[in-house]
Formats: C-alpha cells, structure tokens, sequence
C-alpha cells in the first residue's frame, strides 16, 4: 500500500435544515492502524509482526480478514504505516479513517419544493404495474431513522428471528436485540436517529403510501433495515465501523433476509482523497453477495472522473452512482459529475420527506443524499415487480431505461435522469456471453485473454476461483476482453474455475496443455 498523502473523510451528501459540526480535525483513528495478513501467514507470523512494532490487535473485524491495531505510545500511524508495510506476510496497511458528516445551511428556495420528484421519475405511471412489497428489504445506511414515525413504522424492517429486548442473542447472529438492524457507531441495539439525515432518506425510499398521512415514497409498501454509522454531530465514525455496518447487512442477506440494496447517502472530502481498500473490499462483498449499493455522487460540483468521491467512484460492479438533478431536469450546482464514474441523475433538490422532530413532522433537504434515495427505491420497486433480476439486471435496467436528456449530456454516463416506469416496463437481462467455456494452458502459466460479453450497461467481476488464477480484469461491462493469469504449475495436471459474471470457465493445467 502507499499511504496517502491526502487521507479521505466521508461526508454526508447533503444540505439539511438541521446542521452538524464536525470539531475533530484529523482525518484518522490517532494510534490506530488497520492491518491485513497474507493467507500464508499464521497466528504465530501475526504475534510476531504486532511484537516488532509494540502495538496490540485489539479487533478482529468480523466477517473479514482486517485486524484493528492499537499503536504504542509515540508511535505516529505514517512510522507504523512504514513499518508494516515492509513486512513480507502483510497484505495491506491502511490508517482507521475518520467518517464524518458535512452538512451546510439548507437554501430556502428548496424546502417547499415537495414532491416533484416522483413526477419527474414517472413514479405514478409505474405504481400502475407495482407499489412495492414487504417482501423486499432495502439496508438504509446512515444515522438511523426515527422508528416511531407516522410515515416510516409500518414500512420498517423487523428481525423475525429475535425477541425484542429479552436480553439474548435469539436468532444467534451476534447481536443481541437487533429488532431493528444495529446502530455500529455505539454498537447497541438501538439505531433511532439522532441527527435527522436518515429519517429524510427513509422517507423518499419508502414513506408509506396510500395511508392519509404526509407523504409517500417511492415504494408505498418495502421494508426498510436501519442501519446506523453516525453519532448526532457526524464526527468519529471509522472505517472499521463502516466495515462492520456492511459486513452485518451481508450476514444478514445470507442468512435469508431478502435485502436487495443499499442506500448509502455520503461519501469522499472537498478534495483529492485517497481510497478505503479495507471499506472498499467491504462494499465488493456485499456486491458478491447479491445486494445493490446505490451511492450519493457528492456535492462538491466536482468532476469525480478527475478526483474521486468515494465510496461512490469505487469501480465495483454493483455501486450504482448518483448526480442531483432539480425541478427543471438540469444539474444542481453542487452536484458532482463524471461520464465515467457517474452513472444516472435523480432529483435530489428541495425534495420534502419525514424529518427527525417529531413522529409526525416533513421537511425540506437537498443534496445528492436525497437523489440516491429515488434511486434505491426505484431499485427496490423493480426488484418487487421483477424479484427474479440479479445485482446486474438491476443496475443495468435503471440505467439503460433513463429519460436522456440534454442537460445530461457528457455529464453522466447515461447521459440522464431515473425513469422507473420504464425500468419496470424495460427490464435488461444480463446473461453473460464468453467465447470458450473450457481452455487448455500449459504448466508454465502466463497470461491469457478471452472474450465476454453482456448487454449495454452490465457491469460483472471476475474472478478465480482457486489461487492460481489471477483475474488482471476484475470488473468489466458489456462486451470486453477479459484478461487472466495463471500461475507455474509444480504438479502434473490441475483444474479450476474463472467466473465471468454469471458464467463458469473451466481452466485446465497440464504439461501437454490439452
């Protein structure tokens, strides 16, 4: 790993009526690292390593191969940095950043704009075929949400498996009393919202429809799952809590709950930031898994395909990146932008939505925290209408099926804004097409290439499934050639997988080479 030299801080995208300060200037945990070992490495190779530098682990973050470390005193994270960095059996060294909300004094032009957005995104015309379902969880990751609401309680995801407050862990997933998801900022049971951020992006994935009180979302009926990361002011939320929010979310989705997406409404820093790699891989798990993360492309006006705003500009099959588009269908001022990294626009200005001050209070926010939101939930009301679509089908279906608009143009990859009417009368199937499924190499390995293809806008990983194959292309879209390396070969004859999106190539070692 190279350390940094300008180290990331997430923000919330976002301008609210309520603001928070952040007063915590550093961009990281002081006298923490995060560390991960080569699969080579034993316990015994770890102890030693930790020893040399006199620090303690003291987190074994679950579900994943990263190690918390405390630092001894004197010890500044860049020495640590060095240090590990130097030793064979470690993969990755990386800080404990710091994630903190951004949040600035709300326009008053746009707190009265109310709900155009449903209009714009032709919700209306595609409440004809389908207004959601209990069925489909979306994971809304954020500062919580007010579980008393009156638009927001019934449409509430709520764990089947576990006994409100009794105390035990009753459904054996590690958390005890997680009825409503987890707050990982305090790591309690408890993830209401203390900020007010979460609650308005709930109300435009899934206020309740059609029930004669205040608003409606994009689904009237969904489930939503409360995750919480942030504390009321929007300082101190680490990496190391933002990988266990999404590391639950996927245990979650394994262990049968029907979570479809993610709505994640914050990212990056007001300049060149460097990436996660321990969040990162994170967000790729939950991608594998079969979640779509829909992420807020920052408020930064910034072009993102010259300086990333992450998570967002990660380049993972299953982010789904979005720009803030207004009530005239043109790009709000603050909105960052990208052809490249930048998928899809979406109203994200004066959007009215539940609000924190009371259960039955709406208020008025902008920022592309409130355009990722009419995504997620146009996400979640094609996935109610067609349960069978797949991470990619998803993605590709909301992207190939925008309004193209002029305003858009070289400004987005779609070059427009969300129609989910369309999307659910236009669904993209994508089916991955490869030239060979079986191919023959010789034992001294090399690198070799074959050619993949899927409809527009289908974007897919690659991967090897056993060591020896090593994907040089790790995600892809639509047609392309897909390059891969396999290693020597010590033994007579091997075989093994490498995974093309949906499809098996059957890679066959041997000295003869057939």
């Amino acid at each position: 790993m190279t350390f940094p030299r300008s180290l990331s801080v997430l923000i919330l995208c976002c301008t609210l009526v309520v603001v928070a300060s952040a007063n915590n200037s550093r961009p990281f945990v002081e006298n923490e690292i995060l560390v991960k070992f080569t699969e080579k490495a034993d316990k015994k190779a770890r102890t030693r390593v930790h020893s040399v530098s006199g620090a303690d682990v003291v987190e074994l973050i679950a579900n994943s191969e990263w190690q918390r470390i405390k630092l001894p005193k004197g010890m500044s994270i860049e020495s640590a940095v060095r240090l590990y960095e130097k030793d064979p059996t470690v993969e990755a060294v990386q800080p404990n950043f710091y994630y903190r909300l951004l949040a600035t004094p709300n326009d008053p032009q746009y707190s009265s704009s109310g709900l155009y957005g449903l209009q714009s995104i032709s919700a209306p015309a595609a409440w004809d075929l389908s207004t959601g379902s209990s069925d489909v969880v979306v994971a809304v990751i954020d500062t919580g949400i007010r579980l008393t609401h009156e638009d927001l309680a019934a449409n509430l995801w709520t764990n089947p498996g576990e006994i409100p407050n009794n105390g035990i862990d009753d459904d054996g997933n590690g958390f005890v009393d997680d009825v409503y998801g987890w707050d990982f900022r305090y790591n309690d049971s408890d993830p209401s919202d203390q900020h007010g951020h979460g609650t308005h992006v709930a109300g435009t994935i899934g206020a309740v429809g059609n029930n004669s009180v205040g608003v409606v979302g994009v689904n009237w009926n969904v489930k939503m799952m409360a995750i919480k990361i942030y504390s009321p002011s929007g300082t101190d939320t680490t990496s190391a809590m933002l990988i266990n929010a999404y590391n639950y979310v996927r245990i979650m989705k394994e262990r049968g709950v029907n979570i479809r997406i993610t709505n994640n409404s914050y990212g990056g820093c007001g300049e060149a930031c460097g990436y996660d790699q321990a969040t990162r891989e994170a967000i790729d798990a939950l991608g594998e898994a079969g979640i779509l993360n829909v992420f807020a492309a920052g408020n930064n006006n910034g072009n993102t395909d010259s300086i990333p705003f992450y998570p967002g500009s990660y380049d993972l099959p299953s982010i789904l990146n979005v720009a803030n588009s207004n009530s005239s269908d043109q790009r709000n001022a603050t909105s960052n932008y990208g052809v490249v990294s930048v998928d899809l626009a979406a109203p994200g200005t004066g959007i009215l939505s539940t609000t924190n001050g009371s259960n039955s209070s709406y208020g008025g926010s902008s920022g592309t925290s409130m355009s990722a939101p009419h995504v997620a939930g146009a996400a979640a009301l094609l996935a109610a209408y067609r349960p069978d679509l797949s991470v990619a089908s998803l993605k590709a279906t909301l992207m190939n099926t925008v309004d193209v608009l002029p305003a858009w143009n070289g400004l987005v990859k779609t070059g427009g804004r969300l129609n989910v009417a369309a999307a659910l009368s236009s669904p993209t199937i994508c089916t991955a097409t490869v030239e060979t499924e079986s191919l023959f190499v010789r034992t001294k390995g090399g690198v070799f290439s074959v050619d993949a293809s899927m409809p527009q806008n289908c974007d897919y990983s690659v991967r090897g499934e056993y060591f020896w194959i090593q994907p040089l292309t790790r995600s892809a879209s639509g047609a392309q050639t897909v390059q891969f390396r396999v290693s020597v070969n010590n033994t007579i004859f091997r075989s093994g997988n490498l995974r093309v999106g949906d499809k098996l190539i059957q890679i066959t070692q041997s000295r003869t080479g057939k």
